[in-house]
């Protein structure tokens, strides 16, 4: 994603479903039917892009203008779902969607991502006391909290960036990303042939599975 940015690019449909893994263990994205280029000053677009699940708030607030922050947002929620393994917001509409992230972060963004006049007069929310993130992911380390809570930011000039991404304390405690990653090729099922007593006499019974 840093590639990309850099190269003014913005993906607008990050998910789970959109990262592919090789078998030589390389991450690499895919469908960039929704992508668009980044331009300066920011041009509009059109909101109601990236799925619903991992849509940034400017978005679900109707925002034209947005950047390459709003795939940090996307990347936020799937890191969550990757250290939970469930979907951290799953809302059925765009309001019950903002409602699902202003439980979760016990806050509400206005006052720091520009509203509709429209929507101020329809939106409704209780004004849930600043907590954070900490008790729905209690197994992530202090560094991985904080890189969690940066991504998912409010403030898309505040959220943070690719490349400060890469650059996290997180990844340096964790020891991740430091080289490919090694799979397993073949499994020897010889011992389980010992145990389960089996003793068919053939070597074409006996050997390994990928």
């Amino acid at each position: 994603m840093a590639y990309l940015h850099q190269n003014r690019v913005i993906h607008r449909d990050l998910k789970l479903e959109n990262i592919l893994i090789c078998k030589d263990g390389y991450l690499k994205v895919a469908d960039f039917e929704m992508a668009r280029e980044c331009k300066s000053p920011l041009r509009q677009y059109t909101p109601g892009m990236c799925t619903l699940w991992y849509r940034a708030p400017e978005l679900l607030l109707l925002s034209t203008e947005y950047s390459t922050s709003v795939d940090m947002w996307s990347i936020g929620c799937i890191f969550a779902e990757f250290i939970n393994l469930w979907l951290l917001f799953q809302g059925k509409s765009e309001c019950d969607q903002l409602k699902k992230i202003f439980k979760v972060r016990r806050q509400t963004p206005f006052g720091v991502v520009t509203v509709p006049c429209h929507l101020l007069k329809t939106l409704t929310f209780d004004e849930y006391p600043p907590s954070g993130l900490c008790k729905e992911h209690e197994i992530l380390s202090d560094s991985g909290l904080a890189l969690l809570q940066s991504l998912l930011t409010y403030d898309p000039n505040r959220r943070i960036t690719a490349k400060e991404a890469l650059q996290h304390k997180y990844f340096e405690d964790e020891r991740v990303g430091q080289g490919p990653a090694e799979f397993l090729k073949s499994l020897d099922l010889e011992d389980d042939h010992e145990d389960t007593g089996s003793d068919t006499g053939d070597d074409e019974h006996s050997g390994s599975a990928t």
